[in-house]
């Protein structure tokens, strides 16, 4: 059995962790797999086949600089010294870990990165440079990304790397959403309410939080049964709670929290919606989907299966003016998304993976 190794920080709430868990359980029957964490934590240990070994792999960060160096450059090498080409396959599952970035290219040369966001959102064309120079990515087998989208605007910056590029969206686990979207939930609906299910971090610089409350409140305005319910966390959960307490919103929004269970909420809810500036391909399109979701989203990305717009959701404007006109009149005319065979879908990827996994160096 081939040995592979993955890197990652830890397996916390995030669509990151989730896919990476999705992505080893599926893996496990045919591979003997290492997945070395900087912190051995998380709320998705739980989830992640026992078959998996663990090792955390702890970077100092002290304030001393030259002791967290020595300390970092002491732990790299020994860890270079025992793995040094012992894998058939290393993945750098979080590029923006220097010591994944590193390690993963030690451990094999059949190496790959998983980017998962699209970068010429969050820098500047300098400081996208910058990144990906900076972790040398012209050294890495494979570039693996989770949409066409970021694959090509990469491309765009890097066309001698193209050749190493490729699209692998997240698998996801149908059966255990089916199973946990049964789950009772403790709040109470009406018939006539129409709810909206918010899944992900509370923030402001990719998420657009602000840009969600903004929305909500006119469209409540308009229209009071409609409900917003927020899963996650974040920096902006103060000034979330602000916001509700200010508009007198308490009955119509509701601030649940990270949520290790998220899909009972999603499964009462009429739809998802999503308000970032940029995303790689996000995991909750497919677990809403799964459980018959329409979505209302702000970022217009596709895997090599199918995108939003084809019978899935609605790609809405980014003003909020426009925003909320486009909801309030697909919502009276009452969609229905067209439902995908994620069973065929994570067979296509799962063999994707293995080809990576498989190719001769």
């Amino acid at each position: 059995m081939k040995k592979i190794i993955f890197f990652a920080y830890d397996l916390n709430l995030g669509g990151i962790e989730k896919s990476l868990v999705n992505l080893l359980n599926n893996l496990v029957d045919f591979y003997d797999i290492t997945l070395v964490l900087e912190k051995n934590q998380g709320i998705y240990k739980q989830d992640l086949s026992k078959k998996v070994n663990i090792i955390e792999h702890h970077v100092s960060t002290f304030k001393i600089s030259i002791l967290r160096k020595c300390y970092n450059f002491t732990k790299r090498l020994i860890f270079k010294v025992k793995h040094k080409n012992k894998y058939d396959f290393s993945c750098a599952y979080t590029p923006y870990l220097y010591s994944a970035i590193k390690l993963s290219k030690t451990c094999s040369k059949n190496n790959a990165i998983f980017i998962h966001a699209d970068y010429t959102f969050v820098y500047q064309e300098q400081e996208f440079l910058e990144f990906f120079n900076s972790r040398k990515i012209e050294e890495f087998k494979k570039i693996v990304f989770v949409s066409n989208e970021s694959k090509e605007h990469f491309i765009e910056k890097y066309p001698s790397l193209k050749n190493k590029t490729k699209v692998i969206n997240n698998l996801v686990n149908v059966e255990e959403i089916v199973m946990k979207s049964k789950e009772n939930i403790d709040i109470e609906r009406n018939k006539e309410d129409i709810i909206f299910a918010y899944v992900g971090r509370l923030e402001e610089h990719q998420k657009r939080i602000s840009r969600l409350l903004s929305c909500f409140k006119i469209l409540i305005k308009n229209n009071e049964n409609i409900k917003l319910w927020i899963i996650g966390d974040g920096e902006e959960k103060d000034n979330t709670k602000k916001v509700i307490e200010e508009n007198k919103l308490h009955d119509n929004i509701l601030l649940l929290g990270p949520q290790t269970n998220p899909y009972k909420y999603l499964n009462q809810s009429n739809y998802l919606i999503i308000t970032s500036d940029y995303e790689g391909f996000p995991v909750v399109y497919n677990e809403a989907n799964i459980l018959g979701k329409y979505i209302f989203t702000t970022i217009k990305v596709t895997d090599d299966f199918y995108k939003i717009e084809d019978g899935y959701g609605q790609i809405i404007p980014t003003d909020i003016q426009k925003m909320t006109s486009l909801i309030e009149k697909e919502i009276k005319r009452k969609p229905i998304t067209k439902k995908i065979n994620f069973s065929k879908l994570n067979k296509d990827r799962i063999k994707k993976v293995k080809e990576l996994i498989d190719d001769e160096i």
